[in-house]
């Protein structure tokens, strides 16, 4: 396998990350999700992140060392859990380009998000995931997350 690096993201990676957002739609999501607004938000949140940044937040993108062929990225925030009011680092987005999916990027990418959460200091990872992406689900659990809480939704 070749060597991988993960590296901060660059103003230049903006239109990488963007073409890989649609695949966030992929599993089946609940019917009173629009995957149109969804795609605009995380869209716009992206755009905003790499353009102004915040110190707060990181993206790091994978890479082949060799050819700098992008494979991945991901997008952390510090969160705050509601029932402690503690900090802890958070998974807001990641994503493997198709063609590098099956070559444990996702795990390099999920490593990297380990090692900022500990070096701003926090003991907690969090993300969150639809219930129907079960390939994501098993990939969090083999990485040692277990479920916390389950959101439910109702449209009245």
């Amino acid at each position: 396998m070749p060597k991988v690096n993960i590296r901060r993201v660059t103003k230049s990676d903006t239109e990488f990350i963007l073409n890989l957002l649609p695949s966030l739609m992929d599993p089946e999501l609940p019917h009173w999700r629009d995957p149109e607004v969804m795609l605009d938000i995380d869209q716009r949140i992206l755009k905003a992140e790499i353009e102004e940044g915040n110190k707060d937040n990181a993206i790091f993108i994978a890479e082949d060392a060799q050819d700098q062929q992008r494979l991945g990225f991901i997008f952390l925030e510090i969160g705050t859990d509601y029932y402690h009011r503690e900090p802890h680092g958070h998974i807001a987005d990641i994503i493997v380009a198709p063609e590098a999916r099956g070559r444990g990027i996702g795990k390099m990418l999920m490593q990297k998000a380990e090692e900022w959460t500990k070096d701003c200091g926090y003991s907690l990872l969090t993300l969150n995931v639809f219930d129907d992406n079960k390939k994501a689900r098993k990939l969090y659990q083999s990485l040692g997350f277990t479920p916390d809480l389950t959101k439910y939704g109702k449209i009245l």
